[in-house]
């Protein structure tokens, strides 16, 4: 016999979008149960380094705005984009970003004088999202269960059933819930089981994605350090973020036409000559994080109870964090309409907004992102 639960909301996925969803749901009154297939504390994918205007504010209302904001780079480490030869070659131009210690205060360059209490914050999700699983974690209403995947549901006009299993125990459980909401992302099973399709464009391009440790790096640059530098040359471009400010690294290597798969370059070389190190210089791989850039959103948001957020809804290239950004919209725009709904004052109708109002947009912001890929 499968382990019982019953909850209002059942959120699938506990990534940046499926945790801000549950923690504003639940701030709102609701009850939400949130599965996710991860052991508690297991770390991310590295990526999405930039957090929106918007979804900062979001967070400053949640009560999360300034643990996220002390979280990342340190305090002093210039938010920069530096336009080189070489990561420690010449440097052509820089755009100044102030530091998140100087972000409230800084009034003089391109990035400052935010009309908003909260500007960006660049932070890797490496670091953002462990702050909000243990904000999320410790709000009344939400419960998590870790290394949980759930492989079926079904619903009828009064509630969502979902099934599935603990991957340690194997034990099997089944929740009942009033609404089911996907944020399970890019190849979400949450989809496919409402009968969506993604639609747009295959593949904008591919990125040879490598994060690693370096702890010598950052001493060799000829310039003072910056968040992204872009390395721009003949040979191999491609381009650096800094994501502890210390020693590790994430490089991208943008891969030409003529370069269909991930392993047409030899990683090694590239990340040399993109450095422009030697091979002498030592550095270790944390993991291979490479990835296709594409712009496909699905035909349809939702399907009776059951809803989808984020890159379960909509992918495309992942520029400057528009993504997760863009998920975090989605939920905040789903989660009020089904509070208003399930406190008796949002009727039926209200539910139809989600979709009207967040697949134009998401089509919108797919098509701006996917021309700045084809723009590098």
């Amino acid at each position: 016999m499968s382990r019982q639960y019953e909850t209002q909301v059942m959120v699938v996925g506990a990534g940046p979008v499926g945790l801000t969803l549950a923690i504003d749901l639940a701030q709102r009154g609701v009850k939400v149960l949130v599965a996710e297939t991860r052991h508690r504390g297991e770390p991310p994918a590295v990526k999405c380094n930039h957090v929106s205007a918007r979804t900062m504010e979001i967070w400053r209302r949640l009560g999360l705005s300034q643990v996220m904001r002390n979280t990342g780079l340190p305090e002093d480490y210039p938010n920069d984009v530096a336009y080189r030869t070489r990561f420690v070659g010449d440097e052509i131009s820089r755009i100044p970003i102030p530091c998140r210690r100087d972000r409230y205060t800084a009034t003089g360059g391109p990035d400052t004088w935010w009309p908003t209490p909260e500007p960006p914050h660049r932070i890797n999700q490496l670091f953002l999202e462990p702050v909000l699983f243990e904000f999320a974690a410790a709000t009344p209403g939400i419960t998590i269960l870790n290394r949980t995947m759930v492989d079926t549901f079904h619903q009828d006009s009064e509630a969502v059933v979902c099934e599935g299993v603990n991957l340690d125990s194997n034990e099997r459980l089944s929740i009942r819930s009033d609404f089911l909401i996907g944020c399970d992302g890019g190849k979400s099973a949450v989809r496919k089981w409402i009968g969506a399709k993604l639609s747009g464009t295959d593949v904008v391009g591919r990125v040879q994605s490598t994060f690693f440790r370096a702890p010598s790096l950052i001493h060799e640059q000829k310039h003072p350090p910056a968040w992204a530098t872009f390395s721009i040359n003949a040979s191999r471009s491609g381009n650096v973020y800094a994501i502890d400010g210390k020693e590790t690294w994430l490089l991208h290597n943008y891969l030409r036409p003529d370069e269909p798969e991930f392993e047409s370059v030899d990683r090694d070389w590239a990340i040399r000559e993109i450095l422009g190190v030697g091979p002498d210089f030592k550095y270790e791989v944390i993991s291979k994080d490479d990835w296709a850039g594409r712009r496909l959103v699905a035909d349809k948001f939702r399907e009776g109870r059951a809803f989808v957020c984020g890159d379960a809804a909509h992918l495309w290239f992942p520029m400057a964090g528009y993504g997760m950004n863009a998920g975090i919209a989605d939920a905040m725009n789903l989660s009020w309409q089904l509070s208003a709904y399930l406190s008796g004052w949002g009727g039926e109708r209200l539910l139809d907004g989600y979709q009207i109002e967040r697949q134009p947009i998401t089509l919108q912001v797919s098509n701006f992102a996917m021309n700045h890929a084809y723009a590098l």
